[in-house]
């Protein structure tokens, strides 16, 4: 008998732990897709926490500007950087920090955990009229996408651009959004190789850059501009 109230006892541990075990599992389950289902409703939140995340490591190496909010670029593709010799240190997977208003930016190595180089930028202003290295025969390739209730915005920034006479910029399609509640006006780079000329443009529009959207990608163009409910 006292062997069966061992044997009885531990099965009843087991059974509890496996209960409790199950019902862990599903509560962290159900967090998860929380904060999933977060992420798809608000995609900017995650460029925003990625850049917070970044100055606070790069400021532990160097001393970072205070005075105005960074624009974050990934590089994806060394090779089309071959025209850029301000980042000819940079390697896939760098981090770069641009700071438009000290007009210098900062390639940050994760892996390493190091600075990898500082190099000057010249954004400008938002009352600029050019983009840096963008003309008729290097021209920008650019998508319009309508993330607002508001019919027409693609076709506002579209003019906008001609009125200005922005050289080098052309349009290849314009397209709405597959979620029509975005804040923020966003400027991707698709290729990696834009971080710069993406600054600028977001500078334009009254945007920011981000290096995450939910919406697809096209194939034919450099830059992606997501027009959010602050676009004017």
């Amino acid at each position: 008998m006292d062997k069966r109230k061992v044997i009885l006892g531990v099965i009843l541990l087991v059974f509890v732990g496996l209960v409790g075990g199950v019902l862990k599992l599903g509560k962290e389950n159900k967090s998860l897709k929380v904060e999933i289902a977060g992420l798809k409703a608000n995609p900017q939140d995650t460029a925003t926490q990625e850049t917070k995340d970044l100055i606070a490591k790069v400021g532990k190496l160097v001393m970072l500007p205070t005075d105005e909010e960074p624009v974050l670029a990934t590089v994806t593709d060394k090779e089309k950087l071959n025209d850029q010799p301000l980042f000819a240190k940079a390697e896939n997977g760098d981090k770069i920090l641009i700071y438009a208003k000290a007009q210098k930016a900062y390639i940050y190595n994760p892996a390493k955990d190091v600075l990898v180089d500082v190099v000057p930028v010249n954004i400008g202003t938002s009352q600029q009229t050019a983009i840096t290295g963008v003309d008729v025969n290097n021209p920008l390739k650019v998508v319009l996408v309508n993330g607002t209730k508001t019919v027409g915005v693609t076709n506002t920034l579209e003019q906008r651009i001609k009125d200005n006479n922005i050289a080098g910029i052309t349009v290849v399609a314009k397209t709405t959004a597959k979620m029509t509640n975005y804040q923020n006006t966003l400027v991707l780079d698709l290729t990696g190789k834009w971080a710069t000329q993406a600054a600028q443009f977001a500078g334009l529009v009254g945007g920011k850059v981000a290096t995450e959207s939910a919406e697809i990608k096209p194939t034919d163009a450099d830059l992606m501009v997501i027009l959010g409910a602050d676009f004017k």
